[in-house]
Order: structure tokens, then C-alpha cells, then sequence
């Protein structure tokens, strides 16, 4: 598919400290952190392998965690038109959010998440 930039892993932590350094210990670099203390993380090793983090909610550590896989594509708005269209199982809508990433939510049919997405600035971030 020609609309896709690049793809990033998300891997749901219950720690993010310890996770931190972990990925730092193996060559991974952090290259943006959000919120203070950090809940979700970018590190990359190198130019094309990027993971993501994510902090789990307290609450939510004893729940299975979902697969979830953030899609980078070149126009986010013409492939939630497409998942509109096919009555896919959207979760969540499309929207400008304040990690400045316009995006949308999909599950697939196992429970696995798809996040497809543009960065608000225009730029192509990892």
C-alpha cells in the first residue's frame, strides 16, 4: 500500500523504567518521551528499527495485554474513509490528539490492534 510511511510496535509495559533500560542496554536510544513521569516512549536503534512503549494503567496489569502495531501512513483520513466503508470494527475514532498525531484505532479479527496514523506537523516521525 503506497499510503504507508512506516510501522512501529507498540509493546504495553507495566514499568517503564525498568523497560527503559532494558532497551537502552541492548543499543536502543530514546528519542521522545511523553508526559512527566513518561507513560509512552519512542526508541530507535539505528534508522529503520523504532519500538514504542506504553505505560499500562495500574488498575489494568492483571489483564491479558493486546498486540498493537501503530501504522505511520501518508494520509490517515483516506484509510479511515476505506474503514468506514468496509464496516471494520473501528475503536476508536478518528481525531487530532495532543501527542500531535491525528489517528484511529481498528481491531482485527484475533483482538489485535491497528493504529493508523499522521503526525500533526507533517513531518514523518519513528
Amino acid at each position: 500500500m503506497e499510503n504507508i510511511s512506516h510501522l512501529a510496535p507498540i509493546f504495553a509495559v507495566r514499568d517503564m523504567d525498568s523497560s527503559l533500560a532494558f532497551y537502552k542496554k541492548i543499543g536502543f536510544q530514546i528519542g521522545f518521551l511523553w508526559q512527566t513521569p513518561p507513560t509512552y516512549a519512542v526508541l530507535s536503534a539505528g534508522e529503520l528499527a523504532s519500538v514504542h512503549l506504553s505505560l499500562l494503567d495500574p488498575e489494568h496489569h492483571d489483564r491479558p495485554v493486546k498486540s498493537i502495531l501503530y501504522v505511520f501512513v501518508h494520509d490517515v483520513d483516506q484509510i479511515y474513509a476505506l474503514c468506514q466503508t468496509e464496516k471494520l470494527n473501528i475503536l476508536t475514532p478518528i481525531g487530532d490528539r495532543d501527542y500531535q498525531m491525528r489517528d484511529f484505532e481498528l481491531e482485527d479479527p484475533d483482538g489485535h490492534v491497528l493504529v493508523f496514523g499522521k503526525n500533526l506537523d507533517h513531518s514523518e516521525s519513528k
